[in-house]
């Protein structure tokens, strides 16, 4: 079927000539649909989007590359179908050749159709709905096919939109302005003169690149009792003489190469091994429970770490670890992740899963809002005593309104303002109201001091300001879980804090995985969060009486 499928696709091109694939190459199984975008500088510079579907990648130029905007809507012409193996190629077509140029592998990841209609069937009716996890695109996306071309030619148009969510971005700079490919880190000069590391493979059988980002368990039993009854089991085999041989275990769960590096240094010129990271996970589990337990949650993960390539992974997959829950969201045919146990920390340690992003809902409802989340994101020349008085500014709006502030740092330079929210005794608070509170709070913030803040993304207005991020406060929106490493140099955590601790040059890249367990021991931040619940109704119409005014 699929060689049928590349006849136009091999009449185009001769293969004593070019270096592109001809579709014979053996490619790797995978469990999932995979996705690449190759930035192609041919006779004009373009963008093409392959989605893999039935044995071979369905293909679309994109003149413009891209967009987070879901306002800007993206001619996509459909080319086409492509084989497999061409989502490992990276190089030039000869000049002459159809295509000729220089192509980079842009992004790559993996593609997931959404709706209840077959990805066939969308395709045939011309409304392709399909969400994407990929090193550079996230999220949820549609392909509209247009009623006839513009110019009365032949081509099938289509419309690449962007659907708004926790990765939309109104007015931001071009994604496809990022000039450096996923797979050998090189620039499209770098390309052109054949310099520089190879691309590492993604498709083909034998490549050293996984193929998968599959988990690393067979085990399905959910019920808590079953899972206990596996991990008492697993501990008292887990001698020297039971386990492999490079392998440690922790909190019941085998580690495998517990000694690969994920962190070359951690401020104190000193790597950070994977076994390492399972055991942070296991200091401060106790306390990071709470914020994950009964969400959603998607995990950054980098097997060869943090200057490897990293996988964003939210849904499950078959053979998922017992010790991570399955969950249906409505909506989605695919269950999301959640980890409800402290034990699941240790088998993310094991999946190399540096980073945290549950979703802000209530425990075991991702219909409504459990918190609402202000990042405070600065520019690059403001200090982080000035983003510290704006978390403050925060904390004394949301308590104007009758609601309670915790702040964290991020793990970078910015800082998160949180506010757990109760359930309403009457009527319920829905997604919608949640953002336009967070929207419009920070909107007035901005304009009460415009040469500070500003809620718009927009990096040329963002100079020597910070960016009031409100667009965590959506129903699929996440935001990094407190206590969770970041995937950065220094291996920096997002550390909660009491407020007494804002003090003037506070450094918030100290918070480290190895100074991160003993301060958060001795602390006492965030012990009143549960009882700071306080329900947004009366908090929202207290904002819009003060708009009033």
């Amino acid at each position: 079927m699929a060689d049928s499928k590349l006849s136009k696709y091999r009449s185009k091109r001769d293969f004593k000539k070019t270096a592109e694939p001809s579709g014979e190459a053996a490619v790797a199984p995978s469990a999932r649909r995979r996705f690449v975008i190759q930035k192609h500088d041919a006779s004009h510079l373009h963008f093409d989007l392959r989605l893999e579907l039935d044995g071979v990648f369905k293909s679309w130029a994109l003149p413009r590359g891209p967009s987070l905007d879901p306002k800007d809507k993206r001619l996509g012409v459909e080319v086409e179908d492509h084989p497999l193996e061409y989502g490992d190629f990276e190089g030039t077509i000869p000049e002459g050749e159809y295509g000729g140029g220089t192509v980079m592998l842009w992004d790559r990841g993996y593609w997931m159709p959404e709706g209840d209609k077959s990805p066939e069937d969308q395709l045939k009716s011309g409304n392709l709905k399909f969400s994407l996890d990929g090193q550079r695109l996230h999220g949820s996306w549609v392909l509209v096919r247009m009623k006839r071309d513009r110019n009365g030619g032949k081509r099938t148009n289509w419309l690449l939109i962007k659907h708004r969510d926790e990765f939309a971005r109104e007015d931001s700079d071009e994604p496809s302005d990022d000039d450096r490919s996923v797979a050998s880190g090189r620039t499209m000069a770098e390309i052109a003169s054949g310099k520089g590391p190879k691309p590492k493979p993604f498709m083909l059988k034998g490549g050293k690149a996984a193929a998968d980002a599959v988990w690393n368990s067979n085990r399905d039993e959910t019920e808590t009792s079953r899972t206990r009854k596996k991990l008492n089991s697993r501990s008292k085999t887990s001698s020297p003489d039971a386990k492999p041989a490079d392998a440690a275990v922790v909190m019941g769960v085998t580690i495998k190469k517990p000694e690969k590096i994920l962190w070359p240094d951690a401020g104190d010129r000193k790597p950070v091994t994977k076994l390492e990271l399972a055991r942070y996970y296991e200091a401060v589990g106790s306390w990071m429970i709470a914020h994950l337990k009964g969400r959603p949650c998607s995990i950054v993960r980098a097997p060869d770490g943090i200057h490897g390539q990293h996988f964003f992974q939210r849904h499950a997959m078959p053979g998922t670890s017992s010790m991570l829950t399955l969950t249906k969201v409505l909506g989605s045919k695919e269950p999301f992740l959640e980890i409800d146990r402290v034990e699941g920390l240790a088998e993310v340690a094991q999946l190399a899963g540096l980073e945290l992003h549950p979703w802000n809902c209530q425990p075991g409802n991702p219909e409504l809002p459990g918190r609402l989340v202000f990042d405070l994101d600065p520019a690059p020349s403001v200090d982080f005593d000035a983003v510290v008085e704006g978390a403050r500014e925060i904390r004394d709006r949301l308590e104007a309104v009758g609601l309670v502030g915790f702040c964290k740092t991020t793990g970078g330079k910015g800082m998160h303002v949180v506010t757990p929210l109760s359930l309403a005794k009457k009527g319920e608070i829905s997604w919608s109201d949640a953002k336009s509170f967070a929207r419009d709070l920070c909107l007035q913030m901005a304009a009460d001091n415009p040469k500070r803040y500003l809620a718009k993304m927009t990096k040329k207005e963002r100079t020597g300001r910070i960016y009031l991020d409100y667009l965590r406060n959506d129903r699929t929106a996440t935001a990094v879980a407190p206590l969770s490493p970041r995937a950065r140099d220094g291996a920096p955590v997002s550390m909660p804090l009491l407020w007494t601790q804002l003090r003037p040059g506070l450094d918030p890249l100290r918070f480290t995985i190895r100074t991160v367990p003993g301060l958060i021991a001795r602390s006492t931040a965030w012990q009143e969060y549960c009882d700071a619940e306080r329900p947004l109704a009366p908090a929202i119409k207290r904002l819009t009486r003060s708009k009033a005014a």
